[in-house]
């Protein structure tokens, strides 16, 4: 523990550092300007820890995620070689801190009451305390407090590459594929063409390799899979071949994905081409499929063909049960 000259400029410094943090929770990234906005805006319910990778990323978007983590580290580090303390004590102060901080930030319009922050400012913390307390040597010296310095980044990368790793398998991750003719209906019904006719579309054919929407389906169609919350995303191909727009045909076509009676993702197709599509099903449990022909000619219009859903991977199937029992209230 620092003790002497030491000791008070450490804590000078301490608190110019703080002072510097609270003015960017109040009043830097323009925060100054919403502080007439007279609603309560907050987030109880952690939506994760926010630490990606920066990939592919706006860049000012990841770097204030990571300011939320980085910023922090330095708390860890000297509030022990200030004040004996246990983690538990520390980690406890900490959470409860920065908790009145964010409940102020809520109150004063100046920002949200947001889970995600406390959980990430505290990741931070700890990597820190975790840095100071494994250099166990020459502490109050120049060396020391480069060794310091140097374990908390060796630290923080580590746990920006375990945490976005993580958060990339999360979001990126994909688990097995099924076509969609695999499914058992729910309600409705639907053909399928069994024999996957070749057709063209602005005179280029093709082929589908999966399976192809019946053109024996009535002109309007509505049928329903339960999918139980199993799949991530669903994925395929629209068009209306050449045949309809020869046949004198002047009207187009409606595709409309509904769940829970809400319309997800809907096409409006016309004659010009193949369209592909990719609906997000996370959490999904039943999903209608409407086609509406407006053509007077009983001939189905629309094509469809090589669906497939793409089942969500083990986290991912955790993750939407426990966003279930929260939103059902059962936790």
């Amino acid at each position: 523990m620092y003790q002497g000259k030491l000791r008070k400029t450490t804590i000078v410094l301490l608190t110019l550092y703080t002072a510097l943090i609270l003015y960017f929770l109040y009043l830097g990234f323009n925060r100054g300007s919403l502080g007439q906005d007279s609603s309560l805006r907050f987030n109880v319910i952690p939506g994760g820890i926010q630490l990606r990778y920066p990939m592919g990323r706006d860049f000012q978007n990841w770097f204030f995620q990571f300011g939320n983590f980085g910023a922090f580290i330095p708390f860890g580090i000297i509030i022990p070689l200030l004040f004996r303390c246990s983690f538990r004590r520390f980690i406890t102060f900490f959470i409860l801190s920065i908790t009145i901080l964010e409940t102020l930030q809520m109150f004063s319009g100046w920002g949200i009451f947001d889970i995600d922050d406390i959980i990430i400012n505290s990741l931070g913390a700890s990597v820190g305390f975790a840095a100071q307390r494994i250099v166990t040597i020459d502490r109050d010296k120049p060396r020391g407090m480069v060794r310091i310095l140097l374990m908390a980044i060796v630290l923080a990368l580590g746990t920006i590459i375990i945490i976005g790793g993580i958060n990339n398998y999360l979001e990126e991750g994909e688990g097995e594929t099924v076509s969609l003719n695999e499914l058992i209906l729910k309600d409705g019904s639907v053909q399928w063409d069994e024999s996957l006719s070749s057709f063209t579309v602005n005179r280029k054919e093709v082929t589908p390799q999966i399976n192809l929407y019946s053109r024996n389906n009535t002109k309007n169609n509505t049928f329903t899979y339960h999918l139980d919350g199993k799949y991530k995303n669903i994925t395929g191909y629209v068009a209306i071949p050449d045949d309809v727009i020869n046949a004198a045909s002047t009207e187009g076509s409606d595709i409309e994905f509904i769940s829970g009676g809400t319309v997800i993702y809907s096409l409006g197709l016309s004659f010009t081409g193949v369209e592909d599509f990719q609906i997000p099903l996370d959490g999904i449990h039943d999903l209608t499929i409407k086609i509406t022909n407006k053509n007077p000619n009983p001939i189905t219009n629309a094509v469809i063909w090589d669906i497939t859903l793409t089942e969500a991977n083990t986290g991912q199937k955790i993750l939407n049960k426990i966003r279930d029992k929260i939103s059902n209230g059962n936790m």
